[in-house]
């Protein structure tokens, strides 16, 4: 009876084991390949991400859900918020917005943002989502102004403009010297980005949808600059 039992008690720990390491194993699948948490940190995407209580944040402060999966089988679109590395910056994480895409140019003109598709044709884009500070006011760091994106690669800026380092600055801290000796780091590659951010998590007060925006630039219906 004793044995009986002591099997009966090792068959259950040997099932709640196997259960464990099946449950680890999903998680880590899960947030390897499908999606993980991201803590935001800095001012770079303010006021779209990282205020609280109407303060924007300048350390961690919003966490969000990364779409891991998204980009496994679709490649990014404009508007979207994504996660990824850069060339400058080694595993240093990044989250910005896409803005253009491969083969097109974009301009940065007296504080607009032109987009000029693979036909050839050219528009200011109309971007809801920035501040009374930042509208109309997307600085140039002086060296580049006018950026013409390889295939492959994508050309992204954080929300608030004043502040950001992105695709303008190749997300270095000296732009200059950085864009200087090589402005192919202003684009990052696709297989560099990580995710879409989808769903801010944290704090719970905050807790939303992060919605991709609707332009009314696209490719049929540009007009001339």
């Amino acid at each position: 009876m004793k044995n009986e039992t002591k099997k009966k008690l090792l068959l259950n720990s040997l099932d709640l084991f196997t259960n464990v390491v099946i449950i680890l194993i999903a998680v880590l699948v899960v947030q390897k390949f499908l999606v993980a948490p991201f803590e935001v940190s800095g001012a770079s995407m303010c006021d779209t991400l990282n205020v609280i209580d109407g303060q924007c944040k300048h350390d961690k402060g919003e966490t969000v859900l990364i779409n891991e999966a998204l980009y496994l089988f679709n490649s990014p679109k404009r508007g979207e918020i994504v996660v990824f590395t850069s060339e400058t910056e080694g595993d240093k994480y990044f989250i910005k917005r896409v803005i253009g895409l491969p083969g097109e140019t974009v301009e940065i003109l007296n504080g607009e943002v032109y987009i000029t598709n693979t036909e050839g044709k050219t528009e200011v884009i109309d971007e809801p989502y920035l501040n009374e500070t930042n509208r109309h006011n997307t600085l140039d760091y002086g060296e580049y102004t006018v950026f013409n994106i390889p295939e492959g690669h994508y050309f992204l800026l954080g929300d608030n403009r004043i502040a950001s380092t992105d695709s303008r600055s190749c997300f270095a801290s000296s732009p200059s010297q950085n864009c200087r000796l090589h402005p192919e780091n202003s684009f990052i590659p696709e297989e560099k980005i990580r995710g879409k951010a989808a769903v801010v998590l944290w704090p719970i007060k905050n807790m939303r949808k992060l919605e991709t925006p609707t332009y009314s630039i696209n490719s049929e219906s540009l007009e001339e600059k």
